[in-house]
């Protein structure tokens, strides 16, 4: 019997890059409405929260509850027209170090990350606006990319 409720936590597709000479331990990002696991890690780090809180967010979603959203995960080099999903990084699969960055205005956190060697590969930024946080990561080695979530407190 299948269910009609639809399952927004899902399973990746695992992929291996080379950047910059680089073999990097990549998934790819459902582009909109739902996740994967690997990409809890990145809104756990930036929320300072637990993986878990981010996950029972995510299933509040069968309920109707949008207490957090995926708007877009795009790659800035491809035409309007054409579709390729964007890879990021898989956090626990790879070499990671960090370098945080000044937040200014409304950001609350903000971080360089460097990926096997390969300094500033991506960027965390989240936002705080009244009523929800805005989490940005900035996909800048390879290929530029952006995924935007919503999160509602």
């Amino acid at each position: 019997m299948s269910s009609s409720i639809p399952e927004y936590l899902r399973s990746s597709v695992k992929v291996k890059e080379v950047v910059d000479g680089v073999e990097i331990n990549s998934f790819k990002v459902p582009p909109r409405r739902f996740f994967v696991n690997e990409e809890l890690i990145y809104l756990a780090v930036a929320l300072n929260v637990d993986e878990k809180v981010i996950a029972n967010k995510i299933n509040e979603l069968k309920l109707g509850r949008k207490t957090i959203e995926k708007l877009y995960a795009a790659r800035l080099d491809e035409e309007a027209w054409k579709y390729h999903e964007i890879e990021l990084p898989d956090l626990l699969s790879n070499e990671i170090d960090g370098t945080p960055t000044e937040g200014k205005g409304n950001v609350f956190y903000s971080m360089y990350v460097h990926v096997n060697g390969i300094k500033n590969f991506l960027k965390i930024v989240a936002f705080k606006y009244i009523g929800y946080v805005e989490v940005d990561v900035l996909r800048l080695k390879g290929y530029r990319g952006i995924v935007r979530y919503i999160v509602h407190f």
